[in-house]
């Protein structure tokens, strides 16, 4: 009579999994990766950040009360507007709230945020405009006295429209339109690293397990087809890239003479009618105009691109390595943890990044070459020093050099490497391995 070993089998696949010291290892730093995820972009975002300073000029009265309750920057009222603009060129304060008398019209009311060097995020502005609705909503309430249905249409809709302009140049900047554009570009590169490396991973562990790198191997030098791989994939992405801008240019373009360039005589005078019927409409046309042209779009591009082939290479040759280290995908889950941290907690902190672009945490995380290509991409609509720049891109090349040269060392070993099961102490072993 034949016993059931469902239970001796089952007892022996649990006990031999959690024996292991990589399922003690994760058991224990699974949590404590989650909670510091969670907590640790609240908490480095108030990690030297230092009070700011801000003059305001405001000539209606009205406001003094709307920044009372600032906690962490001060905001002090200046009275003489060429004193004001004076401090700022001298970098003696941070950015100048100037608030035109003549700026009121009915229930709203215009304000301009200057600044120098550090433009002021969506958030930062929003918070002003809502502190200063509050004192509009106050005063308007007090000149109309009563609560009628007409008094209180009037002083719900009130609000206060905040701009960020240029000192130097007098232009206006559209913080709404670089936001977008920032988190855009950042979550693309984070797209694109995460598509392309699996595709290298992918290839790698098909070419092992068909036995075709054993081919390969007898023609080539481990270096010469990890280098191949990864270039000829980041071809791959770029030729996309290129394919997509191109087919995107060609649609706006397209799209521009059906609805416009088409036009004859007679619909041209019809359109004319209506824009003047409609001067809202078109108003908001040129402002959509502006933001566009706010933007240096062929610059963002070129730093896109710059970035996106350097996290590529640097991340590519890790996901080359993980391939070459495993047999099957199913075992690729032990050591794509470590790869995937620094670029899901790039995508944390953008929010961090995007309310302060020139604070502590945006520095740091578009300094460090793992988490630079999302983090930079996302500070760079908003301006960033050159020599920022250049550092970071600097240490993006370093860190590209370093991976590669230690997954290359990886590679050399696990590409021929089968039966065994492979972990960190293993590939710790083969990048030690001497050429």
């Amino acid at each position: 009579m034949s016993r059931n070993n469902t239970w001796v089998i089952l007892q022996r696949e649990y006990l031999n999994r959690v024996k292991k010291k990589s399922f003690l290892v994760m058991t224990i730093l699974m949590p404590l990766l989650f909670v510091a995820l969670m907590f640790a972009p609240a908490l480095l975002s108030n990690v030297g950040k230092q009070s700011k300073t801000y003059l305001v000029v405001d000539e209606t009265g009205a406001y003094a009360a709307s920044f009372n309750d600032a906690a962490k920057d001060r905001y002090v009222f200046v009275a003489d507007t060429a004193v004001a603009f004076d401090s700022l060129r001298a970098e003696a304060c941070n950015g100048v709230i100037y608030i035109a008398a003549s700026g009121l019209d009915g229930n709203k009311q215009r304000a301009d945020f200057f600044y120098m060097t550090s433009e002021p995020s969506m958030d930062q502005l929003s918070g002003i405009s809502s502190k200063m609705t509050s004192s509009l909503r106050q005063k308007l309430m007090q000149e109309v006295g009563g609560m009628s249905q007409e008094v209180y249409s009037l002083v719900n809709e009130a609000e206060v429209e905040i701009g960020a302009k240029n000192m130097e140049t007098g232009e206006q900047t559209y913080s709404e339109v670089k936001t977008v554009l920032g988190y855009l570009f950042g979550f693309l590169i984070y797209l694109f690293i995460f598509m392309f490396g699996g595709m290298i991973m992918s290839g790698v562990i098909e070419e092992k397990t068909n036995r075709i790198v054993e081919v390969l191997i007898s023609s080539v030098r481990p270096m010469q087809l990890l280098t191949g791989k990864i270039v000829g994939i980041s071809l791959v992405g770029l030729t996309q890239l290129l394919i997509w801008g191109v087919l995107t240019f060609l649609l706006v373009f397209v799209g521009g003479l059906a609805f416009g360039g088409g036009l004859d005589a007679e619909s041209l005078a019809s359109a004319q009618q209506m824009a003047s019927a409609a001067p809202i409409e078109m108003d908001a046309m040129g402002k959509v105009m502006d933001m566009i042209h706010s933007v240096n779009l062929s610059r963002l591009f070129v730093i896109f691109i710059a970035y996106f082939i350097g996290g590529y290479l640097l991340y590519a040759a890790m996901f080359a390595a993980v391939g070459a280290a495993v047999e099957n995908e199913n075992d690729t889950n032990q050591f794509m943890l470590p790869i995937t941290v620094p670029l899901i907690l790039s995508i944390i902190v953008s929010v961090n990044i995007l309310n302060d672009p020139n604070g502590p945490v945006a520095f740091w995380f578009s300094m460090i070459p793992f988490t630079s290509p999302i983090a930079m991409m996302i500070r760079v609509p908003f301006g960033v020093p050159g020599w920022e720049l250049a550092l970071s891109l600097g240490l993006l090349v370093l860190g590209c050099i370093g991976t590669t040269y230690m997954a290359a060392k990886i590679y050399r070993v696990g590409i021929l490497m089968y039966g065994k099961k492979t972990s960190y102490k293993e590939l710790w072993k083969w990048l030690r391995y001497k050429a």
